[in-house]
């Protein structure tokens, strides 16, 4: 055990609400940094989910339409709350007999970091793109 003298207990008084004063607001910072990356990753993840869905929607139409492609990503976007500038859905279906055509979707959103905090200025790009055979099996 530690002796301690009256005049040194008075001195510490407080001292844990001044520390929890200076820490809480930092926990605070980097909780909210987190909740941001977490929501960032998700929207990256929906975009790519959205790019998947247009390029595999086009490939299965007969002929390719890249309009079926733009109306799935844009199905696939809205579910989630999503807003993209621009869903371009190219077909390659111009190819030598006996070799796949496919089909290249294109995804490019700007999502704005207000979403992620009340708020914040500025926004981020992101930009996903997945490419689809055309499918050979496809109802004609």
């Amino acid at each position: 055990m530690v002796a301690v003298k009256r005049g040194q207990v008075r001195a510490e008084r407080g001292s844990v609400a001044i520390e929890a004063a200076m820490l809480v607001p930092a926990f605070i910072v980097v909780i909210a940094l987190v909740i941001a990356a977490g929501r960032m990753q998700t929207v990256d993840g929906v975009v790519a989910q959205a790019a998947r869905d247009a390029a595999r929607a086009a490939s299965l139409t007969n002929p390719v339409n890249a309009q079926a492609g733009v109306k799935a990503a844009q199905v696939t976007l809205a579910s989630q709350g999503v807003t993209c500038a621009s869903v371009q859905v190219v077909p390659h279906t111009n190819v030598p007999a006996g070799q796949v055509g496919t089909v290249t979707a294109t995804l490019s959103c700007t999502v704005k970091l207000s979403d992620l905090w009340s708020g914040l200025p500025g926004s981020v790009p992101v930009k996903q793109v997945f490419t689809a055979e055309v499918d050979v099996y496809r109802s004609k």
